[in-house]
C-alpha cells in the first residue's frame, strides 16, 4: 500500500524523479491516458492506497479534456432521444462537482428561445425542463423560469425577435476544462501518484500466462525507453483508445467512433450576452450555443464524423459557415462576420461506436476488460469524469484483492473537496485589483506564489501578451507548480494566449520560451523548435482562413 510522501511541486524537477521511478518500482495501477479520466481514476486510486502511476504522450489536458465547450452540464439535449440515465448521472455529477471544485465550476444561467412554426413547442420545452429540474433532484441554483417574449429580449437584445414566443432559462455550470484536468492531476500527484506527461507508450508487456505486466515508455524529451510495471493497466486514452488496444494480442475491433466539435471565439464586444444561450441551426436544427468566457463568446459546436489525424483536429471553412450561418440566424442585428472570428479550435469526442447520425451518439461510456487484462474505457463526457474514475477504480480494485491480495486503505473518497479548487480570497498586492480577482480565479491560495514572482521581478509582472491578463509570472509558476515543460503547454492550457488574440501571440512566443528556458535548460536551437512546435499549433486555429 502506498504512502503519501511529503509534498513537492508539481514541478518539472518533480517529473524527471517520476520517469526515475517508472523502471524501478512496480506500480499495483499503471494508467494510459492524461486526460479528465485519466487523472480522475489516478486521483481515485491514490487515495484508496494503491501505488499508481499514470503515463501521458503529450500533457494533461491536450487532447478532448482541454477543447471542450468548457461546461459541466446535465446535457438536457439528451432527454430528446430518451438517455435519462445520462442525464441522471450528469445532474448528480455537476451537483458534486459544484460542491468538491466551487472555484473551477461555477453557475452559469442558459437562455433558450422559442419561436413559433419551429421544434420544440412551448409546452414541450417547459415538461421537459420540468424533467430536467427533477433529474438534478431540484437542487439546482435555480429550478428553470418560462420568460416572456418582452422579458427575453430585455435581458438577451441581441437575440431575434420576430417570432418569439418566450424563452426558457435554466442553470447549468461552466468550467475552465483544462485547468479542471490539470488541478486533478495536482490532487492525485499530491496524494502520491506518480504522474509523467511527454511519455509515450509504445508497447504493452505480457507475463508468462498472457496478462498485461506494464508498458513500454518512451520519454518524447530525451529518447530514453524505459519499462513500466504494474499489477493492472487501465487504458483512458481518450480518442486513442483503440491505437492503445491495438497493441493487445487479444484486440477484437474498435470500440470509438471518433467525432469532431469546433468552437468559433468571438470578442464579447462584437456579440456581448449575459447568458449562455442555446439556438439550432437553420440548416439541420442541430443545438449549438453562446457561451461567455471572459471578455469572449465561445460558439460551438459542430458533431461530425472525423477520420483525419488524432492529434491534431482543426476546423474548417464548412464548420465556421455552418457555426456562422447559425448565428447570424439567431442573433440578426449582431452581424458577424468572417473577421470576427478571433481564431477556432477543434476537440474529438471518444464516442461509443453505433450506427446512425453522429449527433445523436450516445454520451455514455463503457468499461471492458480484454483476455489479457488490459482494462479500457471510452465514451463519456467531461462531467460525468469523476463518476467514470470511480467505476474504473471500482473494478481494479475488486482485481488487486482477487488476483494480488491487495487491499484498499478506504473506499472511494472523490467526493471530499478538490485539493487547490477552492474559493480563495487573495490580496491582490502591486496587481490591479480585476487582475488579482483574476489570478484568484484561476489559481486560489497559489496566486500567492504568482504575485510573489511578479512582486520580486517587475519584468514578471509583464503581460504575456498585450490586450490579455495573463502574467509572464503565470509563465514561472507554470514550470515550477504545474508541470509545464513545452511552450504549447503554457500558452494553449496553463494559460489560453493561443485562442485569445488574433495570431496566438507568436509575437511573444520567443519571450515567453526565453523564460522557460532559463529553468529548463533549453539552448538557442531547443527554443527555436519550441517556438515553430508552438506556431504549428497557432497554424491549426487559423488553418479555415487559408482554405477559404
Amino acid at each position: 500500500m502506498a504512502e503519501i510522501p511529503p509534498h513537492r511541486p508539481f514541478s518539472a524537477a518533480a517529473r524527471q524523479e517520476n520517469v526515475a521511478r517508472l523502471g524501478q518500482e512496480e506500480f499495483d495501477l499503471l494508467i494510459i491516458g492524461g486526460g479528465i479520466t485519466g487523472v480522475a481514476a489516478a486521483r481515485d486510486a491514490a487515495m484508496r492506497g494503491f501505488r499508481t502511476v499514470l503515463i501521458e504522450k503529450d500533457d494533461f489536458g491536450s487532447g478532448t479534456s482541454g477543447r471542450s465547450s468548457r461546461l459541466i452540464h446535465g446535457g438536457i439535449r439528451y432527454l430528446e432521444y430518451y438517455q435519462f440515465k445520462l442525464v441522471f448521472e450528469s445532474c448528480s455529477e455537476r451537483r458534486v462537482m459544484r460542491h468538491v471544485a466551487p472555484r473551477l465550476v461555477r453557475p452559469i444561467p442558459f437562455l433558450y428561445p422559442l419561436y413559433r412554426g419551429r421544434k420544440p413547442a412551448p409546452w414541450k420545452m417547459r415538461a421537459g425542463l420540468t424533467l430536467y429540474d427533477a433529474m438534478g433532484l431540484f437542487q439546482n441554483v435555480q429550478n428553470h423560469r418560462w420568460l416572456r417574449p418582452a422579458e427575453a429580449q430585455r435581458r438577451e437584445p441581441l437575440i431575434a425577435g420576430q417570432g418569439l414566443l418566450g424563452a426558457a432559462r435554466f442553470y447549468d455550470a461552466q468550467v475552465d476544462d483544462a485547468r479542471l484536468t490539470l488541478t486533478t492531476a495536482k490532487s492525485a500527484h499530491l496524494h502520491g501518484a506518480v504522474l509523467v506527461n511527454h511519455a509515450r507508450v509504445d508497447g504493452l508487456m505480457r507475463g508468462v500466462e498472457g496478462q498485461v505486466i506494464g508498458t513500454r515508455v518512451v520519454d518524447e524529451l530525451d529518447g530514453l525507453e524505459v519499462e513500466a510495471r504494474a499489477k493492472v493497466v487501465v487504458n483512458t486514452a481518450g480518442v486513442w483508445v483503440d491505437t492503445v488496444r491495438e497493441m493487445d494480442e487479444h484486440y477484437d475491433g474498435a470500440m470509438t467512433r471518433p467525432t469532431q466539435g469546433v468552437h468559433l471565439v468571438i470578442p464579447r464586444s462584437r456579440l456581448s450576452s449575459q447568458h449562455a444561450v442555446a439556438f439550432d441551426s437553420p440548416r439541420d436544427g442541430r443545438h449549438v450555443f453562446l457561451i461567455p468566457w471572459g471578455d469572449f463568446a465561445l460558439i460551438g459546436a459542430t458533431d461530425t464524423d472525423y477520420e483525419g489525424s488524432l492529434d491534431n483536429p482543426a476546423a474548417i471553412l464548412d464548420d465556421v459557415e455552418y457555426l456562422l450561418e447559425a448565428l447570424r440566424h439567431a442573433f440578426p442585428t449582431a452581424q458577424i462576420e468572417r473577421d470576427d472570428v478571433v481564431s477556432t479550435f477543434a476537440g474529438l469526442r471518444p464516442l461509443i461506436y453505433a450506427p446512425g447520425a453522429a449527433y445523436a451518439l450516445s454520451r455514455e461510456h463503457e468499461i471492458v476488460e480484454s483476455d489479457s487484462g488490459l482494462i479500457s474505457v471510452a465514451g463519456g463526457k467531461l462531467t460525468t469524469h469523476r463518476l467514470m474514475g470511480r467505476q474504473l477504480i471500482d473494478r481494479v480494485q475488486k482485481r488487486l484483492a482477487e488476483k494480488f491480495d491487495v487491499h484498499a486503505a478506504s473506499q472511494c473518497r472523490t467526493k471530499e473537496p478538490l485539493e487547490g479548487a477552492r474559493i480563495e480570497r487573495v490580496p491582490a498586492s502591486d496587481v490591479s485589483g480585476e487582475a488579482g480577482k483574476r489570478l484568484a480565479d484561476t489559481y486560489g491560495a497559489d496566486a500567492a506564489w504568482v504575485l510573489a514572482y511578479a512582486e520580486e521581478n517587475p519584468i514578471l509582472g509583464e503581460r504575456v501578451a498585450p490586450g490579455l491578463p495573463y502574467l509572464m509570472a503565470e509563465v514561472l509558476y507554470g514550470v515550477q507548480h504545474e508541470m509545464a515543460l513545452t511552450l504549447c503547454d503554457v500558452l494553449i492550457r496553463r494559460t489560453h494566449v493561443i485562442y485569445e488574440t488574433r495570431g496566438g501571440g507568436l509575437e511573444q512566443a520567443r519571450a515567453v520560451a526565453e523564460l522557460m528556458a532559463s529553468r529548463l535548460g533549453w539552448d538557442d536551437d531547443e527554443i527555436e523548435r519550441q517556438v515553430k512546435a508552438y506556431a504549428a499549433q497557432v497554424a491549426l486555429t487559423q488553418e479555415w482562413r487559408v482554405l477559404s
